[in-house]
């Protein structure tokens, strides 16, 4: 099974339909583009594959949850998710290393021990473990 798992995304506003039906399958380690022109929906997109806007139809499943569920937890499974957007530094004022370690560093996880390369190499193979 994929990482991630987008089925028939849809996202409206009022009358205008932004995502309309998209299906994806992201596997671990994949990494991943999302490119269009602007006003094409990239950013709504994203948002929705976290839940930070609500899906107006469809499913997102990153390892086997459904966070269209209303049950699931969103805090514990966005621990696990992390998105990167046009600019490579998020924060003006930290480094790109600092921002690449800014929510391990807030969730506890053991920052220190990990050297920059092993940072670099955790970010560029796509997945995190604690």
């Amino acid at each position: 099974m994929a990482k991630l798992n987008v089925k028939q995304l849809k996202k409206s506003y009022g009358q205008l339909e932004v995502l309309k039906g998209i299906d994806v399958a992201i596997e671990q380690g994949e990494v991943v583009c999302v490119i269009g022109p602007s006003g094409s929906g990239k950013s709504t997109f994203l948002r929705c594959l976290n839940k930070l806007e609500e899906i107006t139809a469809g499913n997102v499943i990153v390892d086997g949850k459904d966070l269209t569920d209303k049950k699931i937890n969103l805090n514990k499974v966005r621990e696990h998710i992390g998105m990167v957007f046009q600019h490579f530094n998020l924060f003006p004022n930290l480094s790109v290393l600092e921002n690449i370690t800014l929510a391990p560093t807030e969730l506890k996880k053991n920052v220190e021990s990990r050297s920059q390369s092993e940072w670099f190499e955790i970010i560029r193979s796509g997945w995190f473990s604690g």
